[in-house]
């Protein structure tokens, strides 16, 4: 970030998708993404492909589909917060991911404790160990894209500027 000029255009909209992507976690955690009406859309489709499954086996599918987004949303903000972390600060790559993180452990504990307060939800603080792990992987999986396409690390900060 200039400090003269304020952040850059791509800075804003890094953070921007950081902010849409939880708030779609936000919405997801309601009421009507609960297991009893989600098992409404995926009940029928797990079915369908699995025809011969018992309903226990169905049941933890259906459980473990439910899981895999949890996975898959808390590693999509983690890459997005990194993102938006090195494009905002001169830090390095580490510190970026600790910071990105940070925000997922935030998210996730203000989730499931919005989630505690539903009658069809229940906060769990498995489910923070689920979205730390999807946020790591996302993170993880960011390094090893910058690695690959041979993307070095944030520019040095300014002189008096820590990192």
């Amino acid at each position: 970030m200039n400090a003269e000029r304020g952040p850059s255009v791509r800075a804003v909209r890094a953070w921007l998708a950081v902010a849409v992507c939880a708030a779609a976690i936000f919405v997801f955690s309601g009421d009507e993404f609960s297991a009893a009406n989600t098992s409404r859309i995926l009940g029928p489709l797990l079915r369908w492909l699995f025809p011969d499954l018992a309903p226990a086996t169905m049941a933890t599918l259906h459980m473990a589909v439910r899981k895999a987004a949890h996975l898959t949303e808390y590693g999509l903000l983690g890459l997005l917060a990194v993102r938006a972390l090195r494009l905002t600060l001169a830090i390095s790559t580490p510190r970026a991911a600790l910071l990105g993180l940070a925000v997922v452990l935030a998210v996730s504990a203000t989730d499931e404790f919005h989630q505690s307060f539903l009658p069809s939800r229940t906060g769990a603080i498995t489910d923070v160990g689920i979205d730390l792990t999807g946020g790591a992987l996302g993170v993880c999986l960011l390094i090893l894209a910058h690695r690959a396409a041979g993307v070095g690390p944030p520019p040095a900060p300014a002189p008096g500027q820590r990192s």
